[in-house]
C-alpha cells in the first residue's frame, strides 16, 4: 500500500510573501484597489469571483505574458529543510503531494524544485496560444473548509494509499485545519489555537518530522 505526505505550500515549504502579494503588486493592481477589494470581501458584498474577474481583467489590459509571471516568482525562499525533509520521506517510500491555494504557476515551479508527485492548486492562471494572460480558473470546493480533505482524497485514490498511513505537513493558516485533523498531521510552531488544538504532533523544525516516520 502506497502513502502520502500531503503538504500546503506557502508559509509551510515556502516562506516571504505570498505569490498572489507579489504578481498583484507587480502587474497593475494598486495597494488601494486591494484595500477597496478587500473590504468589499470582508463585508461579504462580494465573493472572491468577483474580485477574481476584476484582477484578470487588470491582467489582460495590461497584456501580461506567462514568463513575466515566472520571472517575478522564481526567487522564492524554501523553508529551511524543506528540501532534506521531501528527500528523506521519499527515501521512506513516501509519495509527495503539494495541495495550496497558491497561483497554479508558483506551485508547479515549487513542486518540481522539490520533486513533488503531485500538485494540486486552486487557482489555476489561463494564457492563450501566444502566452499572454487570458482568466483565473477558480476551484470551487477548494475554498471552502473540508476542501483540502477532498483533494486529499482523490489523492489517495489516484496513489492507491490509505489515509491512516498517510501525513499532512501545515499549520500556518486556518484553511488547514480540516487537513491537520483528518490524518496523522505536523505544523512547525504553530500560533493558531485551533491549529494546536487538532494538530498530532508540533515541531521546532521541519526536518524534526523525521524523527516521527518510521
Amino acid at each position: 500500500m502506497n502513502k502520502i505526505a500531503f503538504f500546503d505550500l506557502e508559509g509551510t515549504l515556502v516562506k516571504g510573501e505570498t505569490a498572489w502579494t507579489l504578481v498583484r503588486d507587480k502587474f497593475g493592481v494598486s495597494k488601494e484597489v486591494d484595500e477597496e477589494y478587500q473590504k468589499l470581501y470582508d463585508d461579504g458584498k462580494i465573493g472572491f469571483e468577483e474580485w477574481r474577474r476584476k484582477l484578470a481583467e487588470i491582467w489582460t489590459l495590461a497584456k501580461v505574458k506567462k514568463d513575466d509571471f515566472k520571472e517575478i516568482l522564481k526567487d522564492y525562499n524554501l523553508v529551511e529543510g524543506a528540501k532534506e525533509l521531501i528527500e528523506g520521506l521519499k527515501k521512506k517510500g513516501f509519495k509527495i503531494a503539494i495541495i495550496t491555494g497558491a497561483i497554479s504557476l508558483f506551485a508547479d515551479m515549487v513542486g518540481e524544485d522539490l520533486g513533488a508527485d503531485s500538485v494540486f492548486s486552486g487557482h489555476e492562471f489561463v494564457f492563450d496560444e501566444e502566452g499572454y494572460f487570458k482568466d483565473i480558473i477558480d476551484v470551487e470546493f477548494y475554498r471552502r473548509g473540508e476542501g483540502k480533505v477532498k483533494v486529499m482524497e482523490d489523492f489517495a485514490a489516484i496513489y492507491k494509499a490509505d489515509l491512516k498511513d498517510c501525513i499532512a505537513v501545515g499549520g500556518d493558516d486556518i484553511n488547514d485545519y480540516w487537513m491537520l485533523k483528518t490524518i496523522t498531521s505536523f505544523a512547525v510552531k504553530p500560533h493558531l489555537p485551533q491549529i494546536k488544538e487538532v494538530v498530532t504532533h508540533q515541531v521546532d523544525k521541519l526536518t524534526d518530522i523525521l524523527k516521527f516516520i518510521k
